[in-house]
Order: structure tokens, then sequence, then C-alpha cells
């Protein structure tokens, strides 16, 4: 599965918390953690200015798949 720092990002707030500021649902929020799905684009470059860190090291395996 792939894996992301999404968690360590939000800190100490909850899935709620974290994904109310990005209009999102908890649910959403957490399919991203876990690494199912990846947010669009826009939300993506959202995260990467609240953070300060690249989307590229946010969603690295995502941004760096290979076929086997």
């Amino acid at each position: 599965m792939k894996k992301n720092l999404l968690k360590d990002l939000r800190g100490g707030k909850s899935q709620a918390e974290i994904a109310k500021e990005f209009n999102v649902s908890q649910q959403g929020w957490q399919s991203w953690e876990i690494g199912r799905t990846v947010p669009d684009n826009a939300t993506m470059l959202q995260m990467e200015m609240k953070f300060n860190v690249p989307m590229e090291v946010i969603f690295f395996d995502s941004f760096n798949y290979k076929k086997p």
C-alpha cells in the first residue's frame, strides 16, 4: 500500500479537523492518508502551501510509481 506524509503533517489534529480545512470529508482525508486515492492537483497545491512541503514529497509514492 502506498504511503505518504499526511498523517505526520496533520500533527495532533484529527482527520476530521484537518479534512474540514481542505473542504473534504473525514473519509476522503483517510483515503488520501492511507494511499487509496490522492487529492486533485488544486488540493495538492493547497497542501504544499499550508505544510510548506512540495507535493512530490508529500505524495512521493504516487509521483514515483514504477511498473514492475
